[in-house]
């Protein structure tokens, strides 16, 4: 079983986005689950510990894409994993993250400024 999930979630970079962004999704519902169980003080630590790792899965998504700035050099499917970055958007709306609310779109329509880039570009370098 362990070896056909890790064979599902692929390998190098395409591995790194699909385990940054599930890590990120999944990792809400623990969260919300301590959240209750601690008092208010340490509740605003917790959210602060998660507004870091949130901050962290943008960080390594946009470290991705500046590694491999060009779709038609990156890994096949890369392009349309790094789009999914759009996903942190509901872990940022539920824990109030604003950087990760503003953040995941702009990510995602940076993702597709690369592809409309290269297009232009390779339009004009063939007419």
């Amino acid at each position: 079983m362990a070896d056909s999930l890790r064979e599902q979630l692929g390998t190098g970079e395409n591995f790194r986005v699909r385990v940054t962004i599930i890590g990120a999704l999944v990792s809400i519902f623990p969260m919300i689950g301590i959240a209750f169980l601690i008092p208010d003080a340490g509740r605003d630590v917790l959210f602060w510990i998660y507004w870091v790792i949130l901050a962290g899965c943008l960080l390594q998504l946009l470290w991705i894409l500046f590694k491999n700035p060009t779709p038609s050099k990156r890994p096949p499917l890369l392009t349309r994993d790094l789009a999914m970055g759009w996903a942190i958007l509901l872990p940022s709306l539920l824990s109030s993250f604003w950087p990760g609310i503003v953040g995941a779109p702009l990510f995602t329509l940076l993702v597709g400024a690369t592809w409309v880039a290269e297009k232009i570009r390779n339009r004009s370098v063939t007419s």
